[in-house]
């Protein structure tokens, strides 16, 4: 007795987003960066309103990758592999800077190494990288 044979998984039309939709991990990367940017917006806003300026600096310092990230993020309907690169060098760059945030007790601390370090990932796998070399 043989087991039937299952399609691969990308073989699923399914499961497959039509072609103008990204796929889940660049939908999920771009998703992410969206929050992390709002939430540096608000501790922002938040610092100012409460006259607290010493921390201001850092705090848009900590936060400067990550606001980095939104003109990437709003090219990748339309941009090639190097917007995907310059999103993964980014981020990557976002996380070593949040590692200071550790150290002085500001954001984005802990939260924007794993916010970086998701949207990096997400934009190394195979299916983030099909969607922005895919022919256009």
């Amino acid at each position: 007795m043989t087991s039937p044979v299952v399609p691969p998984h990308e073989a699923d039309l399914d499961d497959a987003p039509p072609p103008w939709l990204p796929p889940g991990t660049v939908r999920g990367a771009r998703l992410i960066a969206a929050v992390s940017a709002a939430v540096g917006v608000v501790l922002i806003a938040i610092t100012l309103a409460l006259g607290n300026d010493g921390s201001l600096v850092p705090l848009l310092a900590g936060y400067l990758p990550t606001f980095a990230l939104v003109p990437l993020i709003l090219l990748f309907g339309r941009g090639g592999d190097r917007i995907r690169q310059a999103a993964v060098g980014v981020a990557a760059l976002g996380g070593l800077v949040s590692c200071t945030g550790i150290l002085t007790g500001l954001p984005p601390g802990a939260v924007g190494i794993v916010a970086n370090g998701a949207i990096a990932v997400l934009l190394l796998r195979p299916s983030a990288r099909t969607w922005f070399t895919r022919q256009r």
